[in-house]
């Protein structure tokens, strides 16, 4: 009998992550479904790194098998962002208060060199602008020196992201996020932790209102919009 082998963790690491931030970022969109097929075609890989990235990004929520229909990118309901949400807050609250009272000069001064790249940012780095966001708001998990938590924070990170890179997509969130990112900076460097808290948890209310309101779910009820997808321009 033939000796199976398992795939090369290097490519398998290198399919995990493309495919990652093309859910993550786009173009992929939220409830479209993927081919093991074509994602293989489309990164000149065997099947075997596409389907071992494909089970890792089931493990961190991004991708669902649904029986009798096929694999797509995640999809939340209402009620899944809301929970999302709500956990996202717990942790980062939590995150915040014990980065603060481990090493509230570290965290300012990483929260500050954030603030000023966001300054930088313009309509035509908005892609950078989402990712300095994100950047903020894990600077808490990094700080916070509790590793159950930041493993906790792990399994929802990159579909906070997701979601959070298409909500940014508007000039007055955008405009209300960098201002409360401000906001929240200057009031850990006067040591007002209580009122940072107060602002970070309006910062989430207002995303998970948003949020839930939408219908992500475009790719499993309208599956033949995508026959024609050319994966090869999504990876190229």
């Amino acid at each position: 009998m033939a000796k199976t082998h398992p795939p090369d963790t290097s490519l398998t690491q290198q399919a995990y992550e493309r495919i990652r931030d093309a859910i993550v970022y786009g173009p992929i969109d939220l409830g479209e479904p993927l081919s093991e097929n074509a994602l293989a075609r489309a990164l000149g890989m065997s099947k075997a790194p596409i389907r071992a990235a494909m089970h890792e990004l089931r493990v961190k929520g991004l991708v669902q098998v649904i029986p009798n229909s096929g694999t797509y990118v995640f999809s939340p309901t209402r009620e899944e962002i809301e929970g999302l949400c709500d956990f996202r807050a717990l942790l980062e609250v939590q995150a915040l208060r014990s980065a603060m009272a481990r090493d509230a000069t570290a965290l300012v001064a990483g929260l500050g060199d954030v603030v000023a790249r966001m300054h930088q940012a313009d309509a035509a780095t908005r892609d950078a602008g989402r990712r300095l966001d994100s950047a903020f708001h894990q600077l808490f998990i990094t700080h916070c020196g509790n590793q159950d938590l930041a493993e906790a924070y792990a399994t929802i990170g990159h579909r906070v992201e997701a979601l959070r890179h298409r909500f940014m997509d508007t000039t007055i969130f955008r405009q209300k996020a960098f201002a409360e990112h401000v906001e929240m900076l200057e009031l850990l460097r006067a040591g007002k932790v209580t009122r940072a808290v107060a602002v970070l948890e309006e910062h989430i209310a207002r995303t998970r209102q948003f949020q839930a309101a939408v219908t992500w779910s475009i790719g499993r009820s309208r599956r033949r919009d995508y026959r024609f997808r050319s994966h090869e321009d999504v990876f190229a």
